[in-house]
């Protein structure tokens, strides 16, 4: 725990005694022990070798009646601030040596009482009354002993020289994995071992972490944000391999402006006991018996707003087996239609593995693979539980006569774009597999910026290599020439990704899907995870922000954004529709009525589509127009869209295309004034002239609808992509500015 820097007092110590030994206990690794203050207490104080001084909490001071002085604000662990007050203490008692006459700091410590669950923390014991003695930690023992004489040590104890900064802090000379520096001594970090960011970046630590962007601790400053992994550290004449091991990446405070290489916390320095003579400046340390034992992670998680440690079953800093392969889906190359003898082919592809078995127009597939089929989506999901190169039987009826040919299934070509690598990967969702495609510059040497594409609403499929015109493709590979690492994730059941029908996934099962995909290039090492963007298109913008505040997403970009709740888009887009294809005013009057009382029955009642029907069959034509479950829809309904754009800190771009007949541009303008009421010039709006909902462009709404009515594909927006890439550039490059360090006060450090 790394405390404010004050002036020191003269810690006047009772010569009555010359030494104390008195049990202490190790909690979440920090020394406890009872403490005595103006002949009151006892009180549950950390001995801290990080911390220059005495801490009192308030409640202390006002239990104590001691008058506080108002000093400011520190800076700490964490990247934020807390206030502090000064304080004198008559003395300190601590078994039998007492302290006379101290400077102290008030300083609220419940933030991290709560977060790490202490079952009482009243304050630190620092430097300050260190300074003068020899402390000797006896973890085999439990005991904590003070003496102003020397402490005999074994002839087995290692002995180490150490410095004290200008705040008394012990550095030592120390090594982890293979990279030497010198090393604070901080018996009040929960932490085995803290690599501080500028040490942290030089080597590249961030580069292997199996952890990205996790809460490790809690300070003075708000949580600790660290990527983690396990190192070998090289102290005290002894090699120790699986050190738990942050890298700090808070933009803030202790750990990011530390001059030091890291910070040696007491999961660490447990493993010896250890005798820290300060008047002759040397440690003497020699194994304990947690030596041998396993260091375990134990990172910090907010539950409904409250921080608290968050136990694990599996931890993810010890080498897991990878995610198996996922094979490329098999590709028939026939177009099928539902027919009353079953299912129809009506059109084959050129060259394709059904033209190749010598499938024809007219042919109906009664089985595939050894697999009857008499629906076309019993045909599809026959088809995608196939894979790319496998030699199948079609059971097909030709002009009467049943026949059987024999197939060789195709494969969608993998993406190929000049400068650029996409990586087919595979992360679990809901236990099974999903396919994600990570595209990035060729040549990639550095961590850098990254966006998760969320997509639309639908069961499309992401891998279009041969379509260079598909919205999400262009876009992404745009970002990617522009150095960006982009990711898009195939939904349930489509392409290579395992799992139910896409059609039969609600809403939070997709959603879900994409928090993996967050998690998944979170962990990436090309990937710089204090900068990451979640770019929304369409029900995608639902999901964006929902995502972004508990997973710390740098930036959120939306286009064509819904703005409003559910029940209340569908009915101006039902309006804005109808008045696309000329209804008049009374039919699209009459056509809102009956929506609004469909809805309300679906969303609200409980009611199914086939019983909303009976009794109302106008319902027919509002039901079941989008291609996902009524469930899913259900559950978005009952979503306050606006309630996560109120919590949004970081950076936002809306853009709205003006050709957009399924969005309005209020939506947008809502969007943007409610994060910017929080967070004023946070959020950017930008009117795209001439932009469909695709993507592509369109003269007008009309001429869009057109298009979206007859399958007509629109070329793609390039305007687009230039707008995204400044902005990204803009507020990405702001990111990575880090101030010129300011004279700050290293605080309790979790």
């Amino acid at each position: 725990m790394v405390i404010a820097t004050i002036l020191l007092a003269a810690a006047m110590p009772s010569q009555a005694t010359q030494s104390t030994s008195d049990p202490f206990t190790l909690f979440d690794n920090r020394m406890m022990i009872a403490a005595t203050i103006d002949g009151k207490g006892p009180f549950t104080m950390i001995v801290d070798t990080g911390a220059p001084s005495v801490v009192v909490t308030p409640g202390v001071a006002r239990s104590l009646e001691l008058p506080a002085r108002a000093a400011g604000s520190v800076t700490g662990a964490g990247s934020g601030s807390s206030s502090f007050s000064m304080t004198r203490l008559s003395s300190v008692a601590i078994g039998s040596l007492r302290f006379n006459n101290l400077r102290a700091e008030v300083i609220d410590l419940s933030p991290i009482q709560r977060a790490i669950g202490f079952p009482r923390l009243d304050g630190v014991i620092g430097y300050d009354i260190l300074r003068r003695l020899r402390v000797g930690v006896d973890m085999d023992g439990a005991r904590l002993t003070l003496s102003y004489a020397p402490l005999p040590v074994p002839k087995n104890a290692a002995e180490v020289g150490f410095t004290v900064g200008a705040t008394g802090i012990p550095q030592i000379p120390a090594a982890v994995d293979g990279v030497h520096g010198t090393f604070v001594i901080d018996t009040g970090d929960r932490f085995s071992l803290t690599l501080f960011r500028h040490f942290a970046e030089a080597n590249d630590f961030y580069r292997d972490a199996p952890v990205r962007n996790a809460i490790t601790g809690v300070g003075l400053g708000g949580p600790v944000y660290s990527d983690v992994l396990r190192t070998t550290v090289s102290l005290f004449g002894s090699t120790i391999p699986g050190v738990v091991t942050r890298a700090a990446r808070d933009r803030g405070g202790a750990f990011a402006f530390g001059t030091q290489a890291a910070s040696i916390g007491t999961g660490l320095l447990k493993r010896f006991n250890i005798v820290y003579d300060y008047p002759d400046k040397q440690i003497f340390a020699w194994p304990s018996g947690f030596f041998a034992q396993a260091d375990v992670y134990r990172p910090l998680a907010f539950d409904h707003g409250v921080l608290h440690v968050a136990p694990i079953e599996n931890d993810p800093t010890v080498l897991a087996s990878p995610v198996p392969g996922l094979p490329r889906h098999a590709l028939f190359g026939a177009a099928v239609a539902q027919s009353p003898a079953g299912v129809r082919v009506s059109a084959v592809v050129a060259g394709s593995a059904g033209a190749q078995a010598g499938l024809r127009v007219g042919d109906t597939i009664r089985a595939i693979g050894g697999e009857q089929v008499e629906t076309v989506a019993e045909f599809l999901i026959g088809v995608h539980d196939l894979h790319a190169g496998q030699r199948v039987t079609v059971e097909i009826v030709r002009g009467g006569a049943p026949m059987q040919l024999s197939a060789v299934l195709g494969t969608t070509p993998d993406e190929s774009d000049s400068g650029l690598v996409t990586e087919y990967g595979a992360i679990v969702v809901d236990d099974s597999l999903r396919r994600t495609l990570t595209t990035k510059p060729a040549g990639l040497t550095s961590p850098a910026p990254a966006v998760l594409l969320i997509g639309g609403i639908g069961c499309y499929t992401v891998d279009v290599a041969a379509n260079p015109q598909d919205a999400y493709l262009h876009l992404t590979h745009d970002l990617a020439r522009a150095g960006f690492v982009t990711m898009r994730i195939e939904k349930s059941g489509v392409g290579d990704s395992q799992g139910p029908p896409c059609r039969s996934v609600d809403f939070n099962a997709e959603m879900r899907g994409y928090a993996q995909a967050l998690a998944a290039l979170r962990n990436n090492p090309h990937v710089d995870p204090a900068r990451i963007y979640l770019l929304g298109h369409s029900i995608g913008t639902v999901i964006a922000p929902r995502l972004a505040v508990p997973n710390r997403a740098a930036g959120v970009i939306v286009l064509e954004a819904v703005g409003r709740n559910w029940p209340e888009y569908e009915i101006r887009n039902l309006r804005r529709d109808l008045e696309l294809d000329g209804e008049s005013p009374p039919a699209v009057e009459q056509a809102l009525i009956e929506k609004a009382q469909c809805m309300q029955r679906l969303f609200f009642e409980n009611e199914t589509e086939a019983e909303i029907e009976r009794g109302m069959p106008a319902c027919r034509v509002h039901n079941g127009i989008y291609p996902v479950t009524a469930e899913y829809l259900k559950q978005v309904a009952h979503l306050n869209i606006m309630e996560p754009w109120a919590h949004i800190s970081v950076p936002v771009l809306a853009v709205y295309g003006s050709s957009d007949f399924e969005t309005e541009l209020p939506d947008h303008e809502r969007i943007v004034a409610v994060v910017n009421a929080s967070h004023p010039q946070s959020a950017t709006l930008h009117v795209l002239p001439a932009m469909s909902h695709g993507l592509g462009r369109a003269a007008s709404p009309k001429a869009a609808a057109t298009d979206d009515e007859n399958g007509t594909r629109e070329l793609y927006d390039t305007d687009l992509s230039q707008i995204v890439i400044a902005w990204l550039r803009s507020v990405s490059a702001s990111r990575q500015v880090m101030a010129v360090p300011p004279t700050f006060r290293r605080q309790p450090a979790a």
